[in-house]
């Protein structure tokens, strides 16, 4: 059985952020974390891994480029068609940021939540696409799912963050690993 590691995090803070959870000078920190979190989690099973996660500049796209670096399969799973969630979720970040989610838009296995629930959906996008993910990672792991999350350890902005991701985790019995972005 496949053991997928699921991963939700905070995004580069935008420039206009009033209190910064993950400013762009904590990348190769927060990077280095994760690193070790997969790498453990790797190390904890003889199972094929599988890393799912959305596509945002920050937490989401380092860590789809550390699964392709300790050759973990990883997909990507956008609220939004690709151009409409590069804009919301990634170009105001910079060039850099975008040029490496195009790099793993065209390499990766990616999933769009289909239209019907985006316009259908009575939470906000990024809480049904949570939940998608989620609900993907137990039909394929069950008990064997793993949740990391980068976690200031705060309510979200909205529905749809981090901690409603972590509750969702927490409700359907997956195992959490929290790395605090605040201790970075």
């Amino acid at each position: 059985m496949t053991h997928p590691i699921v991963f939700t995090g905070h995004m580069i803070d935008k420039n206009d952020r009033e209190k910064s959870r993950f400013p762009a000078s904590k990348e190769m920190a927060v990077k280095v974390e994760l690193q070790k979190q997969l790498v453990i989690n790797k190390g904890t099973s003889e199972k094929l891994f599988s890393g799912i996660a959305g596509g945002a500049c920050g937490g989401d796209i380092l860590f789809h480029e550390l699964c392709e670096e300790l050759n973990i399969a990883s997909e990507l799973y956008l609220a939004l068609p690709v151009a409409e969630f590069k804009q919301k979720s990634v170009s105001y970040a910079g060039k850099s940021w975008e040029n490496r989610f195009d790099r793993l838009i065209n390499k990766l296995p990616f999933h769009i939540l289909p239209a019907q629930k985006r316009n259908n959906s009575k939470d906000n996008v990024w809480a049904t696409t949570n939940l998608w993910m989620l609900n993907q990672a137990f039909m394929i792991g069950g008990a064997n799912t793993t949740l990391i999350a980068l976690w200031d350890g705060k309510k979200g902005d909205g529905n749809g963050g981090t901690e409603q991701m972590i509750n969702s985790a927490k409700k359907k019995g997956a195992k959490i690993n929290i790395i605090n972005i605040n201790k970075i």
